[in-house]
């Protein structure tokens, strides 16, 4: 009879797994507002199968149709802060790099 030991933890076998997925899958979008009031998102995708592209396509979704502008983005640390763009007005000068 095998003696199980069950301390309340995830099985050993599990961890790996979990780590592979927070690996592949670490990418977040976060809600805020830009210097000139417009609604924004600061995108960040971390995860190895993640590239600038990903993040550009999660920016884009994040503010539909209506688009956005960049404020701020680094493709090294594939992050971008973005402002949802506003129909009819104009947007804000950008942020040189």
């Amino acid at each position: 009879m095998q003696h199980m030991n069950n301390s309340g933890g995830l099985p050993k076998c599990l961890a790996p797994v979990i780590f592979a997925l927070c690996l592949i899958s670490c990418s977040s979008q976060r809600a805020t507002y830009v210097p000139d009031g417009r609604r924004g998102f600061v995108v960040n995708c971390g995860g190895l199968l993640s590239t600038w592209s990903t993040c550009l396509v999660k920016a884009g979704r994040a503010c539909g149709s209506q688009g956005y502008d960049t404020i701020k983005g680094s493709e090294e640390d594939r992050s971008i802060l973005i402002a949802c763009k506003v129909p009819g007005v104009a947007g804000a000068p950008l942020a040189s790099h």
